[in-house]
C-alpha cells in the first residue's frame, strides 16, 4: 500500500504547537490513541456482532475524533462512515466499513508507534 497511514502535515502541526524539542503533546495524543483506539475498535466489532448499532455509533464517534487529531485520515473516514451507519441503523454498511477499519487501524497504529519511537520516549 502506498497511501500513508498518517498525514504527516498534521503531525508536524502538533510538533509546531509544542516545539520540536518538546514533543509532549504529540506523544500524549499518540499514547491515548494507542491505549483507547483498540478498545474503540473492539467496541465497534462487538456492537456489530451483538446488533447494538448505538454502541457502534458512539465508539465510532470517539474513534473519529482521536484519529482526526493525529492525522489518521483513513481511520477517521471509516469511523465517520461507521458513525453514520450506526445512526441510520444500517448494519450492512457498518459491517463493510468495519472490515476495512481493522486493517487501516493496524496501519495507523504501526505508523504512530514508529513516530513515537523517533522521540525515544
Amino acid at each position: 500500500m502506498t497511501d500513508p497511514a498518517i498525514d504527516m502535515d498534521i503531525v508536524q502541526e502538533l510538533l509546531d504547537i509544542s516545539g520540536e524539542d518538546d514533543p509532549e503533546l504529540l506523544v500524549d495524543l499518540i499514547d491515548m490513541f494507542l491505549e483507547d483506539g483498540p478498545l474503540k475498535v473492539q467496541t465497534i466489532l462487538e456492537g456489530l456482532a451483538a446488533g447494538d448499532l448505538d454502541a457502534v455509533e458512539r465508539a465510532a464517534h470517539a474513534l473519529k475524533s482521536s484519529a482526526g487529531n493525529l492525522g489518521a485520515s483513513y481511520v477517521q473516514d471509516l469511523a465517520e462512515q461507521l458513525q453514520i451507519a450506526g445512526h441510520n441503523r444500517d448494519a450492512v454498511a457498518a459491517r463493510a466499513c468495519a472490515d476495512q477499519l481493522r486493517s487501516r487501524f493496524t496501519e495507523a497504529e504501526q505508523a504512530l508507534r514508529e513516530i513515537r519511537g523517533r522521540f525515544g520516549l
